[in-house]
């Protein structure tokens, strides 16, 4: 019985915490979001650019990705993986992406070896699994809420999935 008071005040105390907004709006009437880490939002609006994820072009490079196929946020850094898309101003057929919006990162790759590399070189020991966009869109829908640090609730609906 305790355990039982414990956790409803657990969740009555967690309710008062106001959540931003960024975190659990869902999109407009004529499109559907995911948040990653504000600003950065996957959108999709239509089936022809797919999932599409706007940049701050840091660099003055490219502004937005399109065909997003896979993504995570992992400690602080969101992670994208493409399908064709434009890469400084050159259509790709794929593409990865590591975006940490404290760090000012803005980095996109043609290679996967290269990508990888990269995030060794920012301290990553493995490299972190990327779920794909239409599974963590589903988990969205379900949850109301993005926790990335729920990557197991993400894999197993995936595998219900597939």
């Amino acid at each position: 019985m305790s355990l039982l008071i414990a956790s409803l005040s657990a969740c009555s105390e967690n309710s008062k915490h106001k959540v931003d907004g960024f975190y659990t709006e869902h999109g407009e009437w004529d499109s559907a979001r995911i948040p990653f880490i504000k600003p950065y939002e996957g959108v999709i609006v239509n089936e022809e650019n797919g999932w599409v994820m706007n940049l701050k072009a840091l660099k003055g490079g490219d502004s937005m990705l399109s065909h997003i196929r896979k993504a995570t946020v992992f400690n602080g850094f969101i992670l994208v993986h493409t399908g064709s898309t434009l890469m400084m101003g050159v259509e790709i057929k794929e593409s990865w992406w590591v975006v940490s919006p404290s760090r000012k990162i803005e980095e996109g790759f043609s290679d996967e070896k290269q990508y990888w590399d990269y995030l060794k070189m920012l301290g990553f020991k493995k490299k972190p699994r990327l779920h794909d966009i239409r599974v963590i869109a589903s988990y969205y829908e379900d949850h109301d809420m993005m926790d990335w640090d729920d990557t197991r609730g993400i894999s197993c609906l995936f595998e219900r999935k597939n």
